[in-house]
């Protein structure tokens, strides 16, 4: 059974609601001049239809990036019959947004954005776009959920709507009932292709944010610290979840301003900490340049820092997986035989296993239990512990030996590699077994 991903967008810019008490098909009158049927003849000698959105009167408008992806010439219609050439302004594959220039426009209506932040569950709403080259088509539905995460970029924060949505309703815009837009259509989750009541709109405030950018300097310019993060449980708080650096980048931000692998994030200014990929996306916002003050809580410290944003590399920019959230490794990424693996031994006292590579003089972590102190401070399946209080490893043995020794000053220091270059040391407390 084949599982199908499509792809669609919306605009924003906040402006007064309108009148209170009005019905829909008032408003659908209001709003739906302003919305475009897309068709797109591509280089390749194809062609893409979505839907878009006019977001000021000077004719730009909103639509996908993969609706304009490859474009050789681009047609935008409005419900009126009035047909218009456009330009790509710009596009941003990692959040799938772009901006056209509707050439020579006359007379355009443009729609109004709500703050996104403000939608609720439950919120009625309805989609306008362009199913399956049909023009212009209204559904109904409510907000279905909230900051969804649907795996297809690293900034994901969906809308999640049951208002129908389908092939041709890319970029089209998501209507609050004032006739305000509160997401651009961007996704439906289908068998078949066909709508299931599962559509997903990208808020319109990381629309606008991006548009803002595309129309400034013809790309997204974002802010880049070089680290990777997995949530953690608070200690105190087991219902707090908090950030655990796993990963820093050379030549970043977070290693010029002291930060290191292991660190638990308490507070980054006003970034999200409630989830990794939210917490990338307010990081990506900032301004390169821009300064952070830090608090870290590292081996029991609670540490302060300031940090320097810089900007994003290009060749992060333009992923779709750019950085910072934790993907952890499974036992097959290891290139391990199975006889390798069978060969893995438990350490209780560290809650992983690890298999000992003779020829590296090196433990490598095939197990790592979430609770351990090793997972909370952001180490993974795949990291090497080369050596214990500063002394090399000579197998299992050796290593049994020093944590016997290390347990009456109640701690152990472990090197750990956590990376091709990534070299950390943790100290690890340690208790007797009975």
């Amino acid at each position: 059974m084949k599982i199908l991903w499509s792809v669609f967008v919306a605009s924003l810019i906040a402006l007064p609601c309108f009148a209170e008490e009005r019905t829909l098909e008032d408003v659908i009158d209001d709003v739906n001049a302003a919305v475009l049927s897309v068709t797109v003849n591509t280089n390749s000698g194809e062609q893409a239809l979505g839907a878009g959105f006019v977001i000021d009167a000077e004719g730009y408008a909103v639509t996908n990036s993969h609706v304009v992806e490859d474009a050789k010439d681009i047609m935008v219609s409005t419900i009126y019959g009035d047909d218009y050439e456009a330009d790509l302004v710009g596009a941003d594959k990692v959040t799938d947004v772009a901006l056209i220039k509707i050439k020579q426009p006359k007379g355009l209506e443009a729609v109004h954005f709500a703050d996104s932040d403000n939608v609720r569950v439950g919120n009625t709403v309805f989609a306008i776009g362009n199913p399956y080259g049909l023009g212009n088509s209204v559904s109904t539905g409510i907000i279905s959920a909230k900051e969804r995460d649907i795996e297809k970029g690293p900034y994901d924060n969906f809308l999640q709507t049951d208002a129908s949505i389908n092939r041709g309703n890319s970029g089209g815009p998501l209507f609050n009932m004032n006739g305000e837009v509160v997401g651009m259509n961007t996704a439906i989750f289908s068998m078949q292709g066909d709508n299931m009541g599962l559509g997903f709109a990208t808020p319109a405030n990381m629309v606008q944010w991006v548009v803002e950018r595309l129309k400034t300097d013809g790309e997204v310019i974002r802010g880049w610290l070089g680290i990777s993060v997995r949530p953690v449980r608070a200690k105190d708080d087991n219902a707090v979840m908090q950030l655990a650096i796993t990963k820093i980048e050379e030549n970043s931000p977070a290693l010029a301003g002291g930060l290191k692998v292991g660190d638990i994030i308490e507070r980054m200014d006003n970034i999200s900490l409630k989830n990794p990929r939210l917490f990338s996306a307010e990081v990506a916002a900032i301004k390169p340049q821009t300064k952070l003050k830090a608090v870290v809580r590292r081996d029991g410290e609670i540490l302060p820092f300031e940090l320097t944003m810089a900007q994003m590399p290009q060749d992060k920019n333009k992923k779709t997986d750019p950085e910072g959230i934790f993907h952890p490794q499974s036992v097959e990424d290891l290139g391990l035989s199975q006889e390798q693996l069978a060969k893995a031994v438990e350490f209780t006292d560290l809650q992983i296993k690890a298999y000992y590579d003779e020829k590296a003089q090196e433990f490598i972590i095939t197990e790592i239990a979430p609770d351990a102190e090793l997972a909370i401070k952001g180490f993974e399946i795949g990291n090497r512990i080369i050596a214990a209080d500063n002394r090399k490893i000579f197998g299992e043995e050796d290593l049994r030996i020093k944590l016997k020794e290390s347990y009456d000053k109640g701690q152990i220091e472990l090197k750990i590699k956590s990376g091709a270059s990534n070299l950390d040391v943790v100290t690890l407390k340690l208790e007797a077994t009975k």
